[in-house]
């Protein structure tokens, strides 16, 4: 992402007290001419980005220009680490430390290096028309730039469930409602990452049935790193309990007493090993009253060794037919289901579902995708010539980096935010807002 790290250094370049510190140094007028140069660039890589220039050279003039920016934060950086940390934003104070330590290494230093990265933007800029990195008028593929395309239609995760999952709800309902196991019992749903499993649990812990079969329901995510104690305050906020300080028997028995009182259901979603049973099983009392756990894992294994008497719902992939179902509807959300698509969209979509292997996640988010674009021939193959279907055989990562290529550029700093918080934790949208409107 060197638009946003170009960004980053344009601004520490700005900062005040920066330009004072060299200022002081006798370099202000190199790191001004540095400072307008990156802005420079950084126009230029917005263009291109908001345009959607994919080109080789391009690539690679990128790269160096990335690798430019990480390099002048570096060196800014180790400069100003040599400033006493209580000493910043005090402009006397700071030009009398100046002043008795001008023979610093870092102080010394930071002249050679400027003069250098001068060099280095000559160069990079240089090679940028060299090699014929100038012309942004036209896109790729046969696209032509400026042509309007229909509003962004971000994918709904939950509505995966209108195409192929109505089998698979009745039966995991089933599972659940089963009058001839009273005892607690945990079934499993089993699948690949990008299957759906999230989404045919939230589809059947909402479903009519569930609601009113089962007093207590409660939603917890496990994800691959959990703590224990979080997972039992996070059952016990829903509860409506005071939370557990520990894992003590004394604490957890108020929690134990909540779930003993009523018949529950208890969503696991994204069990990694069967430990996690082995640490907050005993928390679930069984009352033979029909209550159910319900587990969502990638791994059978966990699934048989967490409850060997229950057999494990293996979800399938989408067949071709849910698959152009699914993708076209996704890529065409305006469309009238009871109208038929174009045949020379719908026969390339086929080429796409074949791509996707009837995995929904790669073919709702390629649906996103391809909702962005102008619904033509043209548009829709280009996408498939360019795309990089799989990295390190991994369908969905291939799609889902050409889908964060395809953003602006403003998007993408904004998506690059999630990347601060930890996998499957609920995110505080207000928090999430601020950090957004820091960056622009």
């Amino acid at each position: 992402m060197a638009a946003g790290v170009v960004s980053f250094v344009v601004g520490k370049l700005g900062d005040a007290f920066v330009k004072e510190v060299l200022h002081l140094y006798g370099v202000s007028e190199q790191v001004e001419k540095v400072h307008r140069d990156l802005t420079w660039i950084q126009f230029f890589l917005r263009d291109a980005d908001r345009k959607h220039i994919v080109d080789e050279r391009q690539k690679q003039w990128v790269k160096e220009v990335r690798d430019l920016a990480y390099w002048i934060e570096d060196v800014i950086d180790t400069f100003l680490d040599a400033v006493p940390e209580h000493k910043r934003g005090k402009r006397e104070a700071v030009k009398r430390w100046f002043n008795k330590t001008k023979n610093l290494p870092a102080v010394h230093k930071l002249g050679d290096e400027i003069k250098q990265i001068e060099a280095r933007i000559r160069e990079i800029n240089e090679r940028r028309v060299m090699f014929g990195i100038t012309n942004l008028g036209e896109g790729v593929g046969g696209e032509i730039i400026g042509q309007p395309v229909r509003p962004i239609v971000l994918p709904d995760v939950d509505d995966a469930g209108i195409v192929g999952f109505g089998k698979d709800i009745d039966e995991v309902v089933r599972l659940l409602m089963d009058e001839n196991t009273t005892r607690r019992s945990v079934i499993s749903i089993v699948g690949t990452g990008g299957l759906g499993k999230t989404t045919l649990a939230k589809k059947v812990y909402n479903s009519k049935a569930v609601l009113d079969q089962f007093r207590i329901r409660i939603w917890v995510v496990i994800s691959q790193k959990f703590e224990l104690i979080d997972i039992v305050r996070k059952i016990a906020e829903q509860l409506n309990i005071e939370q557990p300080k520990d894992l003590s028997g004394h604490q957890l028995s108020p929690l134990y007493q909540s779930l003993a009182e009523k018949k529950y259901l208890i969503i696991l979603d994204d069990v990694w090993t069967s430990d996690l049973w082995t640490q907050i099983g005993e928390i679930f009392p069984n009352k033979n009253n029909g209550s159910r756990i319900l587990i969502t894992t990638r791994n059978l294994n966990v699934a048989k060794e967490i409850d060997p008497s229950s057999v494990p719902y293996k979800l399938s992939f989408l067949t071709p037919e849910q698959s152009i179902e699914l993708l076209m509807k996704k890529a065409l959300p305006n469309q009238n289901v009871d109208e038929q698509y174009p045949d020379d969209l719908y026969n390339i979509g086929k080429q796409f579902i074949k791509k996707c292997d009837g995995l929904p996640l790669a073919l709702i988010v390629l649906g996103g995708l391809l909702s962005k674009k102008p619904a033509t021939y043209v548009a829709w193959s280009g996408i498939m010539e360019r795309m990089n279907w799989s990295i390190d055989g991994e369908v969905c990562i291939g799609i889902i980096g050409s889908s964060y290529e395809d953003l602006s550029f403003a998007l993408k700093s904004c998506f690059m935010y999630f990347a601060a918080f930890p996998e499957d934790d609920e995110i505080t949208t207000k928090n999430l807002y601020w950090m957004w409107i820091t960056e622009h």
